[in-house]
């Protein structure tokens, strides 16, 4: 069968029966999913990605006084929250062994799009080549982009872009690519040229909707590190069972 990539460009251009059967990456470069796996990767247990306050609270409530409460609203640190959504807060001081309760804007309200999905990974930038490598052999993938306040932006796009053009170097081009794929690899295409004229993709990033809502916030710092591809070789993964994202190879 030749594999099929598809991607929705904002959680609303999904549904149910469109994730039914697939492995689905959910992407929210700046910055919920890098945050995760940034947190993850710095020895946090769990996260437990929740769409809204009351629901992080309750869930806080429930678990007890070691768990982490972080999140944001229009990338502001939520009040009464431990933490926000930077990936550079999230120190192995801070998460080693510990959970996190997570809520995003987007991020976080995109996962829950992704409820009856054979499987869901969670993807940016920083894990690019880890998510590839946990995709090869999977007949549907479905790239989920967040977007930002239900619009669509070009760093979500851009990822999704970069995942539909390694997958289709590695089965040698015989994939099916649906309308919203074909877009996202024309987007990072037009990205990698100019970066090949020597602009950064930090700067390409910060130009984009989500970007210059971090820029004006003075999340330049964020940018930069949401920007490094392949920072972070570990794939994390959300359990919808359960409803618990851990990574699919635990750090030893």
């Amino acid at each position: 069968m030749t594999p099929q990539i598809s991607v929705a460009l904002l959680p609303k251009l999904t549904d149910p029966h469109s994730v039914a059967g697939q492995t689905v990456v959910v992407t929210d470069v700046l910055r919920a999913t890098t945050t995760i796996i940034s947190a993850l990767s710095n020895g946090l247990r769990q996260v437990i990605p929740t769409p809204t306050i009351p629901l992080a609270l309750e869930l806080k409530q429930q678990l007890g006084p070691g768990v982490i409460l972080g999140g944001e609203r229009g990338g502001v640190i939520i009040p009464g929250f431990h933490q926000g959504n930077s990936p550079r807060e999230f120190t192995p001081e801070l998460v080693r062994g510990r959970e996190l309760v997570l809520c995003t804007t987007n991020g976080t309200v995109a996962m829950e799009a992704c409820r009856g999905a054979e499987r869901v990974l969670i993807g940016a930038l920083v894990n690019l080549s880890a998510v590839v490598a946990e995709l090869h052999a999977a007949p549907r993938v479905l790239v989920v982009c967040a977007g930002t306040d239900g619009k669509i932006t070009s760093e979500d796009s851009l990822f999704a872009g970069a995942v539909v053009e390694r997958l289709a170097g590695h089965h040698q081009g015989a994939v099916a690519l649906d309308d919203q794929a074909q877009i996202a690899l024309g987007w990072w295409e037009a990205a990698k040229l100019r970066m090949s004229r020597g602009e950064a993709l930090a700067e390409i990033l910060g130009q984009g909707l989500g970007g210059r809502n971090l820029r004006r916030l003075k999340y330049d710092e964020d940018i930069r590190f949401c920007a490094e591809i392949d920072r972070l070789p570990f794939v994390p993964e959300l359990d919808t069972g359960e409803w618990r994202i851990r990574l699919t190879t635990p750090i030893v």
